[in-house]
C-alpha cells in the first residue's frame, strides 16, 4: 500500500472516532434523582361556624347542662346552642323531637343516640332506621347532620350483660350503614377512667374529650 493510502485510513478512523465521541457525549444520562420540584399538601382550613345554630338531640350523654361536650363544643367555636337531650330517651322518641325541632334557622345537628336502645329493646335495626331519619330530615332542611358513635362500650362498659356487644355492633352498623350525615367516630375519644359509672356516663375529662373529637372531625374552627 502506498503512504497516502495509509493516511486515508487514518483519517478515516480519526474521522470515525471523533463522530462516536460526539454522539456520546450529547446522549441524554441515566439518573434515578428524583424529581426536585414535590406537591406541597395543605390541609383544609377549619370552618368558622362562630354565630352558626346548632341543635343537639340525645339521651343522658349529651344532657349534661354544666360541663357537657355540647356546651363544650358550643362555647368554643361560638355556636348558638339549642339541646333537646333528656335522659333515658331512645331513639323513636329523638325522631319525634327532630321532627319538631329541625327546620332551616339550624346550621348544624349533632345526634348522639342508641346507648338506650341497646340497653332496652336491643333492636340494632330498628335503632339504624330512626338514625336515618333523623339524618335524611336534616337534608330536606338544608342542616348538616353529624351523628356520634359514642364511646366504646367494650372498654368503658363494666356489665355481664350482652349490652356493650351489641351496642359495638351498632356503632360498626351505624359507621357503614348510615347515609346523608357524617358518622363521628369517637369510640377511642373516651377511656375507662374518663366514665363515672358502670354505664360511662362520663365526668369533665370525657364530656372534654367527646368535645375535641367531635371538633376535630367535624374540622370546626376554635374561638378559644
Amino acid at each position: 500500500m502506498k503512504l497516502t493510502d495509509y493516511l486515508i485510513i487514518c483519517v478515516f478512523i480519526l474521522v470515525f472516532l471523533i463522530c462516536g465521541w460526539f454522539i456520546i457525549k450529547s446522549a441524554p444520562k441515566k439518573t434515578n434523582n428524583l424529581p426536585t420540584d414535590t406537591v406541597k399538601v395543605i390541609p383544609d382550613t377549619p370552618s368558622s361556624v362562630k354565630g352558626k345554630s346548632v341543635l343537639y338531640i340525645g339521651d343522658s350523654h349529651t344532657s349534661n347542662h354544666v360541663f357537657g361536650w355540647q356546651i363544650l363544643v358550643s362555647n368554643k367555636t361560638g355556636m348558638k346552642m339549642t339541646n333537646t337531650a333528656v335522659g333515658g330517651k331512645m331513639t323513636p322518641w329523638m325522631y319525634e323531637i327532630s321532627k319538631r325541632h329541625i327546620n332551616d334557622k339550624y346550621d348544624y345537628c349533632f345526634v348522639y343516640g342508641g346507648a338506650n336502645d341497646c340497653y332496652n329493646t336491643q333492636e340494632i335495626g330498628k335503632t339504624l332506621f330512626y338514625l336515618q331519619k333523623i339524618a335524611d330530615l336534616c337534608v330536606e332542611n338544608n342542616v348538616k347532620c353529624y351523628v356520634l358513635t359514642g364511646f366504646n362500650p367494650l372498654t368503658c362498659v363494666k356489665t355481664n350483660s350482652n349490652y356493650p356487644k351489641i351496642y359495638d355492633s351498632l356503632q360498626r352498623v351505624m359507621l357503614t350503614n348510615l347515609k346523608n350525615c357524617q358518622v363521628i367516630d369517637c369510640r377511642e375519644a373516651v377511656v375507662r377512667r374518663n366514665c363515672w359509672d358502670w354505664l360511662c356516663h362520663m365526668n369533665k375529662d370525657g364530656h372534654e374529650a367527646i368535645a375535641n373529637c367531635v371538633i376535630k372531625a367535624a374540622n370546626l374552627k376554635t374561638i378559644k
